[in-house]
């Protein structure tokens, strides 16, 4: 079973990736279609060789007529529907019955398919075929025209290719191709859609919503996937999962218009990217391991009983062959008398021949039906394990996934408290240090009492009360007063203090106007050099306290 969906925003052009124009610009469902057409034609003429050349080695003598092979035949049908305000209607029908507008139901079939009864299936044997039913089809589609889209597709429209193929004389193989063009997510806001065209929106969001649902549920491994959430995802849920392949493709608007729905189509789509439904196989025996545990329980059944007929059978022939014994006996009494009982004697002897070898034949044919017996409760026994063993390793592996997951939130938490309690010291901190620089002289520091001066008052105030604006245009001012080379640098040096343009203030107002108060130049370069000097003596101690410990 294969499986190609379009998504995402309207207007993006899924249609015509799926359906393209004339030629060369054919989409993907004509592209797809052709493919299969011209592989199923390919292994017709290759198995006619191979039909031809045994053909050949029966007339030479060199294989019997039963081991010849037939020809290899198939057959395609097609069916069109298209969901629309989440109810399931056939577009391949005629215009007068399409008038009607019958919705159909979504079923489970006998041997456990989803299948819609009721659908038109038509069958094909060219491409030509399958381009006139689209044409039908698309004619019958419902479209409206929005501020988004002039031909929005206000529905789902589900193309169904059943290949049915196969050797003839042999049971045919089945498979069934999804080509699905999803109506586009789009916003009331933007589209500006009303009335009935807002119920189309609205019910094609939710079927979009819940095939995203079905998506991160498949992705997380949940036990339970929300398949019966909309109609699209029931019909689809066979091409979702199990031996299935499917390909998703995603359309994005290049306007800038439509970047929030382009994004959102990229998330999901890196998100659907990570799913991993297994390899897509043919469904040989049953769906899952009860079916086949339930398949075998029938066998054995009816081999219990094969082996209760044999043992009736091999009873009778143990009666048969005492009796036929008995009169070998006694013909062997009255061989002598006379030449009809000698060739009676014979006759018996032929009849007792037969009935030992059908004995023998009867017993071993006894003994391989209860080796098979026993071999098929093994087999039983076995899938009956495994079948346990994985449910026990899903109940484990769903135990570890919730307890990871509160570790993460745990560890997410105390992150959060670490940087919280990080910034509030650092906070602290920086208050200390602006407070000790505002500390009185010599006096206060030999009696060890640090009083807030007059001066610190006013300047806690400013911290508090400047706004950003009032303490750019001062620092400005006093920059292009004592240090014009850093005015340039005024953005860089309002955006390292913003929030906190009080500090600022009286930090540039302590190294400028307290060193500047008599306009002293002097003064602020000796300052400046003494400061050079200090760093550089603490630079020469530290390297010569480096080579005392290297030597």
């Amino acid at each position: 079973m294969f499986h190609v969906i379009p998504i995402f925003c309207s207007g993006s052009g899924k249609t015509y990736t799926m359906e393209g124009g004339n030629g060369p610009d054919r989409g993907i469902s004509f592209r797809t279609i052709e493919k299969v057409f011209n592989l199923l034609n390919y292994r017709v003429i290759k198995q006619d060789a191979i039909v031809r050349k045994m053909q050949d080695s029966q007339m030479n003598g060199n294989m019997a007529a039963e081991d010849v092979q037939g020809a290899f035949t198939f057959s395609i049908k097609v069916s069109m529907l298209e969901i629309y305000n989440d109810a399931v209607y056939d577009i391949l029908l005629k215009p007068d019955k399409r008038r009607k507008k019958t919705a159909l139901e979504i079923k489970r079939s006998k041997d456990g398919r989803v299948d819609v009864p009721g659908l038109t299936k038509e069958p094909v044997t060219s491409v030509k075929d399958v381009i006139a039913m689209l044409k039908i089809g698309n004619q019958n589609r419902s479209t409206a025209a929005t501020e988004m889209n002039e031909h929005s597709s206000r529905s789902h429209m589900v193309l169904t290719v059943e290949v049915s193929s196969g050797i003839v004389g042999e049971d045919p193989t089945k498979g069934t191709l999804f080509l699905v063009d999803l109506a586009g997510s789009e916003r009331v806001r933007k589209s500006g859609v009303e009335g009935a065209n807002l119920k189309e929106a609205t019910q094609i969001n939710k079927s979009l919503s819940a095939l995203g649902n079905v998506m991160e549920a498949l992705d997380r491994k949940a036990s339970h996937i929300p398949f019966r959430d909309s109609k699209l995802t029931y019909l689809l849920q066979d091409s979702l999962g199990g031996n299935s392949r499917t390909m998703m493709v995603v359309a994005v608007c290049p306007t800038s218009s439509s970047v929030d729905e382009s994004i959102h189509a990229l998330n999901f789509a890196t998100r659907v990217r990570r799913i991993n439904i297994g390899s897509a196989k043919r469904n040989v025996a049953s769906k899952n391991l009860e079916e086949t545990v339930k398949h075998l329980n029938n066998e054995l059944k009816s081999l219990a009983k094969a082996k209760k007929k044999s043992e009736e059978q091999l009873v009778s022939l143990k009666r048969d062959h005492t009796r036929i014994q008995d009169r070998l006996k006694s013909s062997s009494e009255a061989r002598a008398k006379t030449d009809d009982e000698t060739r009676t004697l014979s006759v018996l002897k032929n009849s007792n021949a037969q009935m030992t070898a059908r004995w023998q034949k009867e017993k071993q044919l006894h003994e391989e039906a209860a080796a098979e017996l026993e071999a098929t409760q093994g087999a039983s026994d076995k899938l009956k394990n495994k079948l346990s063993h994985a449910q026990r390793d899903i109940v484990r592996l769903t135990k570890m996934i919730d307890e990871k997951e509160n570790e993460q939130d745990a560890l997410k938490s105390d992150l959060r408290k670490a940087k919280t309690a990080s910034s509030a010291a650092n906070l602290r901190a920086r208050k200390a240090q602006m407070l000790q620089s505002r500390t009185p002289g010599a006096a206060g520091k030999a009696s060890g009492i640090v009083k807030p001066t007059k001066r610190s008052d006013v300047d806690t105030e400013k911290m508090k009360n400047i706004s950003p604006a009032e303490a750019r245009e001062k620092v400005l001012a006093m920059l292009k007063a004592h240090d014009p080379k850093k005015v340039d640098k005024i953005d860089a040096i309002m955006d390292r203090f913003k929030g906190r343009e009080g500090f600022l203030l009286v930090k540039m107002e302590s190294r400028y106007e307290g060193e500047g108060d008599n306009n002293d130049a002097d003064k602020t370069a000796d300052a400046s050099k003494k400061r050079s000097d200090m760093a550089m003596a603490r630079h020469m101690e530290r390297m010569r306290s480096k080579k005392k410990v290297q030597s």
